[in-house]
């Protein structure tokens, strides 16, 4: 990938709690800026303590002791492991973005241990959810390496003023990442609440092992697991860049985390093989990007966006337009930027324009005569773009919701500006205008947030380690 040159500060009310207690509690909204409800943090909090300090070399869950384990012999888990894959019997497990959120911290640990402990279970019961937690794991993984990363970059910038040259690559990293983190959000906040669900909208893929899948989301989720590993594998490639300019060796702890999270990506079936083979998938949706019936937004189905709501969504009858409904939001959100706030407010309408554009040109190119071969490139191709651009609709929508929430990083203009501007690059569409630069916004919260043990994610979590 070509490395491109890579806010808002408001005061957040507090949110309310649910009036059954699932909302956020006081020590939930401490938990994250955008809070869980506080069985979830409790919940991950516990998880994060049992898998204890990552850089102890006496813990059996810790660096050292995964790098020697290698992928074919990793530990078990702790006897008292909170039963957090598997519903009660006759239960619910939580919703699939919550349980996502209870996951993170064994996800950020490590891919293949994520994978094991959180993911296959869920595979062998055909859980819905467990096709994204893929994703959403490699993303929780490389947010780990880009905070290592960032910490480097921002002390010795302080002393070689040449590093600071690597500030822009991860500030574009991180929008990135947010921006592959809320299209994988939105999609498992599509995901039925209760295992078996929707009239069994839950059904394995025949084969091949890429997952459940879900028929009012197949879209999105076929997006999901086709864009993310495709960028995320680039962004590991620039921080891998990163930490070789900045003098890592590849016998360096830092770099051999790396090296052991991209070698993981083909267990955890997130690697190119298993994107190649959501591509086909988001091939063969094609044919419906041209029916007039799913161009407009759904009023019920904006809740997808809104990751702070601690209520699971009930997609309802509009399930089956859960795909159609992100993408109508491109054209929706955008409309509702016009004459909103600042310079880059502006500019981000501006660029949310043109990639309205790039979106109805794609559903003319889709048309009666478009072929929907997987293995035709002219259909690849437009598949990658309609899988970019639901990306850019996920990034707007988000941003619009917190923006409504009052939060305070996510709500702002410049991470989206940035995620958006670098979308468009991909598109190969020229950028619409001279724009302010987001660049040193999304660096100063990449390095607060890396500074002060809060992670790379969309919901500003605490860590404890």
């Amino acid at each position: 990938m070509a490395l491109i040159r890579p806010g808002l500060s408001v005061e957040r009310p507090a949110p309310t709690a649910a009036a059954d207690g699932s909302g956020p509690s006081r020590a939930a909204q401490a938990y994250a800026e955008v809070p869980p409800p506080v069985g979830v943090a409790l919940r991950a909090m516990r998880l994060e303590a049992l898998l204890g300090d990552p850089h102890d070399p006496a813990n059996p869950y810790g660096q050292p002791a995964l790098w020697a384990a290698g992928r074919g012999s990793l530990p078990e888990p702790p006897a008292d492991l909170p039963a957090v894959t598997v519903p009660r019997p006759g239960g619910a497990r939580p919703a699939a973005d919550q349980l996502a959120r209870i996951l993170r911290p064994v996800f950020r640990r490590d891919l293949a241990l994520g994978h094991a402990w959180g993911i296959r279970p869920l595979l062998d019961a055909s859980d819905p959810a467990a096709a994204l937690l893929g994703p959403a794991a490699l993303i929780a993984a490389t947010g780990g390496v880009l905070r290592t990363v960032t910490r480097i970059v921002d002390g010795l910038s302080r002393h070689e003023p040449g590093v600071g040259q690597w500030r822009p690559v991860l500030a574009a990293t991180f929008a990135d990442l947010l921006a592959c983190e809320s299209l994988t959000a939105v999609a498992l906040r599509s995901v039925p609440w209760t295992q078996g669900a929707a009239g069994g909208a839950c059904g394995l893929v025949s084969g091949d092992a890429v997952g459940p899948m879900l028929d009012g989301s197949s879209g999105l989720v076929a997006a999901v697991g086709y864009v993310v590993p495709q960028l995320v594998g680039e962004l590991l490639d620039d921080l891998e860049l990163v930490l070789n300019e900045c003098g890592f060796r590849a016998d360096s702890p830092e770099r051999r985390t790396l090296a052991k999270l991209a070698g993981d990506r083909a267990q955890a079936q997130v690697d190119w093989t298993a994107a190649a083979a959501w591509q086909a998938r988001v091939v063969r949706g094609l044919a419906g990007l041209t029916d007039p019936a799913r161009h407009g937004e759904h009023p019920e189905l904006r809740a997808l966006f809104r990751l702070a709501d601690t209520s699971p969504v009930d997609v309802g009858t509009g399930q089956a337009d859960c795909h159609g409904a992100v993408a109508a939001t491109l054209t929706g959100a955008t409309a509702r930027l016009a004459g909103d706030g600042d310079s880059a407010t502006a500019a981000l309408a501006r660029v949310g324009r043109r990639l309205v554009t790039e979106q109805r040109a794609l559903r003319v190119a889709c048309g009666p005569t478009a072929s929907h071969d997987p293995a035709d490139p002219v259909a690849r191709a437009l598949a990658d773009r309609q899988a970019l651009l639901l990306l850019a609709a996920s990034v707007l929508g988000v941003r619009e919701a917190a923006a409504e929430g009052w939060v305070r990083f996510l709500g702002g203009p410049d991470w989206a500006l940035l995620a958006l501007s670098r979308i468009t690059d991909r598109l190969g569409a020229p950028r619409p205008g001279a724009a302010p630069d987001p660049q040193a916004a999304v660096w100063a919260e990449l390095a607060e947030r890396s500074g002060h043990g809060v992670d790379c994610d969309v919901y500003a979590t605490q860590l404890l380690w």
